[in-house]
């Protein structure tokens, strides 16, 4: 099995030096944030990066962007540049040679917005983001949000299986964030139902009101859930994305530590 660990947990840091630290901590994989690979002050160009990654011998996904954007925004000059970015991650992921890239779903701007408007905005932008994956032969898995939050659509099994339908996507290939879901018993089921279609995953621990926890500090059962995805046939990494206050390399060698005992 493969370990992986997102680069934001050290986002005030250079890449470059995040990319070095998960690599002497002995992860196989970097999630490669784009927010942090385009940072103007801690950033690089994808070329660095590839070389970055080539001399720790880590493989690597990409993670889309996230901050100030919106896929769905119901402002359109907002929604296109969100749009815009998204499928320059996926040339980033193209560039880097990544195993995938992590797509977020929009939310909605307020929860007055109509359900239908926003919907048909998720369909067309998700539509337009996984053509272009596939366009580039990048493999592009959409994730599940934040399951305690009226502005998202996107939740669940459920909700991403009727997305990539009415995106009459047949290549169904999803992020399971864990701790998003914030109940044991909805992870499971979740894993139940979309079993073949995890093409990745993102693991911390979390709690009903905290999220991205470190493993052990929340209330999930993650040794049960690790054992379910085993069952259920899951071959891709087990990246990290559990967010460490005052991060060290000495902090994030536990963190693996405890990610690895969960399948003792």
């Amino acid at each position: 099995m493969l370990f992986g660990c997102t680069t934001m947990t050290f986002f005030q840091k250079p890449i470059l030096e995040a990319v070095e630290i998960i690599g002497k901590c002995g992860f196989d994989c970097v999630e490669v944030w784009a927010d942090h690979a385009w940072d103007e002050r801690n950033g690089a160009s994808a070329e660095e990066i590839k070389e970055a990654l080539e001399r720790h011998n880590l493989q690597s996904t990409v993670h889309c962007p996230i901050m100030d954007i919106s896929i769905t925004s119901p402002n359109r000059g907002i929604r296109e540049e969100s749009i815009r970015q998204t499928l320059s991650s996926i040339d980033l992921a193209r560039d880097l040679g990544s195993r995938l890239v992590v797509i977020h779903p929009g939310s909605k701007f307020s929860r007055l917005e109509s359900d239908e408007i926003h919907w048909g905005y998720q369909v067309e932008a998700i539509k337009r983001v996984l053509s272009y994956a596939k366009e580039q032969s990048v493999l592009a898995a959409v994730e599940n949000m934040d399951s305690d939050k009226d502005i998202v659509s996107v939740k669940d099994w459920d909700d991403l299986n009727r997305l990539l339908d009415d995106c009459g996507w047949q290549e169904k290939q999803v992020t399971l964030d864990v701790t998003h879901l914030r109940d044991s018993s909805k992870i499971l089921r979740f894993i139940e139902h979309a079993g073949p279609h995890i093409a990745h995953l993102h693991l911390s621990d979390g709690t009903a009101s905290r999220m991205h926890l470190r493993i052990g500090d929340g209330e999930l059962d993650l040794k049960g859930i690790v054992s379910a995805l085993q069952k259920a046939g899951y071959r891709g990494i087990w990246s990290l994305e559990c967010f460490i206050p005052g991060n060290t390399e000495e902090k994030l060698r536990d963190e693996l530590s405890r990610a690895k005992a969960l399948f003792s």
